[in-house]
């Protein structure tokens, strides 16, 4: 059991920042003692260990946010710490119960084992507006090559891969010689299809009039919301926007870009743009609001520099017990730590439209971490902005993983990136996947970039879930067929 939460936690440094891709196979140890376990509930234990160990270690830094800024909640750390691996880790139990139960032979169990755990991670990233933060899928976001074929799975389909990746050297063990060649051979294989797609599609060119600054102020949290400190914070957001002239026509400043509310003190952010845009220049950037209906909205707005307002974004995803708390009746403490209010999920337009730049899809923090951006009714947009404050959780692994997140979605959908945050890490990719520019996390700064065309729509873009889909039929098929086929090990000499 120690060494099924070893292999997790291990396996997981596969994901950004580490990217050590060759480290998804240790998950071929545990799974090699689920499908040899002598009981369906010691293999479902099996599973779920190794659930916890993956994410204990690739998302303790969420814990953090209790203890960041404002607030001093240590004796409530172990919640989240421990709490959310184990709720993320019981989407691993039935994969591994399931997998024993349906398999007659180590071989065929594997085979299971590799299609459930893929099933139950796109589960994951569905069920109670799920969370597919870490799925193994990101592995492939840790080089340029192997990301592009996330152009034609998307992010699911990629976990299965991933997996696949992995178990290989269980299947070698278990004596089913050619999958385990075969499986072995996917990342190559993959790596060189990467390598032919970005030599055979340059990043499209840019025309002058779609070049974007993007302003990060580097405002830690545990300033970010002290009202003296307000003015400084504006200053610092107008003095990065103009410092280099000309300035761009399009500025983009992060989520909760200051302290302050749309409805109740409009003024202060018109004044902002005023002395921060050119006279014809644009101004998106977030900012929570109230409606008329007093409802609370964690939005983002398009200002001219006359201050009009031409369209605002209200964010659609909410992140549990961050902006909403589920059964906030029966938890009477948690008006302390998430605050006395929970933000309402957007309901309006989805694409925001702007001149020269064509249909822009905003993304606020959460919203990125989803496949199928770009899947909404309508024309297709022409750029995706995500808008961040990753300020809660300091230099960890967490701002990294959600800025390959980002990128991962330009890859899936074949449209550039912008991504603006508020301590880092800023960056814009192109359709795909190329890096742009950045600015490092922490570091307070701006950079113009040049944003390029979209490319024609990709083949997850068309598609969507449906190829993963039919590689877990694929797959099905392949393990019935291998549950009737013996294996090597068992064949007379």
């Amino acid at each position: 059991m120690v060494a099924c939460c070893l292999a997790g936690a291990g396996a997981s440094l596969t994901l950004p920042p580490f990217g050590v891709v060759p480290l998804i196979a240790l998950l071929s140890w545990p799974a090699l003692i689920i499908t040899n376990a002598a009981t369906m509930r010691r293999a479902a234990l099996a599973g779920g260990l190794t659930g916890f160990g993956w994410f204990f270690a690739s998302v303790w830094w969420i814990s953090l946010s209790l203890v960041t800024g404002d607030t001093n909640y240590w004796p409530l750390l172990p919640l989240p710490l421990i709490g959310i691996p184990l709720l993320l880790a019981s989407f691993w139990v039935p994969a591994a119960a399931l997998a024993h139960r349906l398999g007659r032979s180590t071989g065929a169990r594997l085979g299971w084992l590799l299609l459930f755990l893929a099933l139950c991670e796109w589960a994951r990233g569905h069920i109670a507006t799920g969370f597919p933060w870490n799925a193994p899928g990101y592995l492939f976001s840790a080089n340029l090559p192997l990301l592009q074929s996330a152009s034609l799975v998307g992010l699911y389909g990629l976990t299965l891969l991933a997996l696949a990746a992995g178990l290989a050297p269980a299947f070698w063990i278990a004596g089913q010689r050619k999958p385990a060649i075969c499986l072995a051979a996917l990342l190559p294989v993959l790596a060189a299809y990467g390598w032919g797609r970005l030599a055979e599609t340059p990043t499209p060119l840019s025309t002058p009039s779609k070049v974007t600054r993007l302003v990060q102020p580097a405002v830690p949290q545990h300033e970010k919301w002290d009202r003296s400190l307000r003015p400084s914070h504006l200053e610092r957001l107008q003095t990065l926007s103009r410092r280099q002239t000309p300035v761009p026509q399009l500025v983009i400043w992060p989520e909760t870009a200051f302290a302050g509310l749309l409805d109740r003190e409009p003024e202060i952010l018109r004044t902002a743009a005023w002395e921060a845009l050119p006279f014809d220049g644009w101004l998106l950037t977030g900012v929570p609001r109230f409606d008329a209906r007093k409802r609370l909205f964690n939005s983002a707005v398009l200002m001219r520099a006359d201050g009009t307002i031409e369209a605002i974004y209200d964010k659609r995803r909410l992140v549990p017990f961050g902006e909403f708390v589920p059964l906030r009746g029966a938890l009477p403490f948690i008006d302390a730590i998430a605050g006395p209010i929970d933000f309402s999920a957007g309901m309006g337009e989805q694409l925001i439209a702007l001149p020269h730049f064509g249909l822009i899809q905003v993304l606020i923090c959460y919203e990125t971490l989803f496949p199928g951006v770009a899947a909404g009714p309508g024309p297709r947009p022409q750029m995706l902005v995500n808008l961040t404050n990753d300020g809660w959780f300091g230099d960890t692994p967490g701002p990294w993983q959600h800025l390959e997140q980002a990128r991962m979605r330009a890859v899936e959908e074949g449209i550039p990136m912008i991504r603006v945050a508020n301590t880092g890490v800023t960056a814009a990719f192109g359709p795909s996947g190329r890096d742009l520019g950045r600015i490092g996390l922490g570091e307070t700064g701006f950079i113009d970039v040049a944003v390029p065309a979209p490319l024609p729509p990709t083949a997850y873009a068309g598609w969507r879930e449906w190829p993963f889909m039919a590689l877990l039929l694929l797959l099905a098929l392949f393990n019935i067929r291998l549950d009737r086929k013996p294996s090597i090990r068992h064949l007379k000499p």
